[in-house]
């Protein structure tokens, strides 16, 4: 697949045994130095600039060259990577246009189901396109070691463990990992919301006694309960799924199904999150089942049962630096609009996911009518 010449295979994904535990220690340690909330905050706000008055918009759902999904590559790459990609002010940047035409090329659905075609018959401009966009991240990896700044890049470049094809690898994964994850989880998010107004509501309430005309921080973050169960719950239900790579030959249950190395599995998460022994009315979205009754404040749950960033050493290693991504846009969403579906929205009875050639779940063709809260 062409997807592993885009992101190689040495990065905290597809690595295994000590490799993976040597990436994982880089990775995680550069993770955990800082959450940068302001520059979350800082971006989130040039979005809103581009969203101008409002009105129909389309979400940051799988069509990358719309504007409202541009805060998601910046948030993405100034925040992880120390690099503003101009997204937001310019749609036709090289940069853009190259990673729109890749990704595109390597969700082609022909090439994904028959993958011997790639052999059969190499797609030698779309290859030449990956290997140019690889240059790219490798000029951008040597320019953060001229400029370091504050940012994850640069913490992973501190590190003397990793080569630089190791922290090149490392780059490209995060970003594509962290741009379309975060893009369907803010869909979900905003389309819940729309199709339950008692909800967005009474969590914009919760928002605005916690920010008034601030800007989120870690601290007011933590009194914002509800806002929080209602991204887990939005997650619970539509939860954005990374394939895994099988890196020997595997048996599972016996030997009834042989799966041959390098095979991408998708695991079923959704069997656990639609179990109604442990959630029940599963298909109801009900952000209280991650508060607490009595106190109304974040309720412990089981970790086995709400797997978006799975479980174990394996898990995501971004997942608290995305989570704090998701409650700040979330929250200056709620402090500043107010939105609902459209009446001719495809998705009157149920969100609806596009393709996707990693599994996720992007809603498709997402438009929300958005609304300027009266301050």
């Amino acid at each position: 697949m062409l997807l592993w010449r885009f992101v190689g295979r040495t990065n905290v994904i597809l690595s295994n045994g000590l490799n993976w535990q040597r990436h994982s220690r880089v990775v995680k340690s550069a993770l955990n130095r800082n959450v940068p909330i302001e520059k979350f905050a800082s971006l989130t706000k040039k979005l809103f600039t581009v969203m101008g008055d409002g009105g129909r918009l389309l979400t940051f759902n799988t069509i990358l060259t719309e504007a409202n999904r541009f805060i998601l590559w910046l948030l993405s790459g100034k925040t992880a990577l120390g690099h503003d990609f101009n997204t937001i002010v310019d749609n036709n940047s090289p940069f853009v246009k190259k990673y729109n035409e890749v990704m595109d090329s390597i969700a082609s659905p022909l090439f994904l189901v028959f993958p011997k075609l790639e052999t059969w018959f190499p797609r030698k401009h779309v290859i030449r396109k990956i290997d140019d966009l690889v240059k790219d991240f490798g000029q951008l990896l040597e320019d953060k070691k001229q400029r370091p700044g504050n940012d994850m890049l640069t913490y992973m470049i501190e590190e003397p463990e990793m080569t630089d094809e190791e922290f090149r690898d490392n780059m490209v994964v995060f970003f594509i990992a962290g741009h379309d994850t975060t893009a369907g989880a803010m869909s979900s998010f905003v389309y819940y919301l729309s199709k339950h107004p008692e909800a967005q509501v009474r969590a914009r309430k919760e928002v605005v006694a916690a920010l008034g005309k601030d800007e989120p921080n870690i601290e007011n973050l933590r009194h914002m309960p509800f806002l929080q169960a209602c991204i887990r719950e939005s997650l619970r239900i539509n939860t954005p799924i990374i394939p895994t790579v099988i890196t020997l030959d595997l048996c599972s249950n016996g030997k009834s199904y042989h799966i041959p190395a390098k095979t991408s599995v998708i695991m079923n998460i959704c069997a656990i999150h639609y179990n109604e022994t442990y959630w029940p009315n599963p298909y109801k979205f009900d952000p209280t089942r991650f508060m607490n009754q009595g106190d109304g404040e974040e309720a412990r749950i089981d970790a086995s049962l709400w797997l978006p960033f799975a479980l174990g050493p394996r898990q995501c290693p971004a997942r608290n630096f995305a989570m704090y991504e998701l409650r700040t846009l979330a929250s200056m969403l709620l402090q500043q609009w107010e939105w609902d579906l459209p009446a001719d929205s495809p998705h009157r009875d149920g969100i609806k996911n596009g393709f996707s050639p990693f599994a996720l779940s992007l809603p498709k063709d997402l438009d929300i009518n958005f609304r300027r809260v009266e301050q």
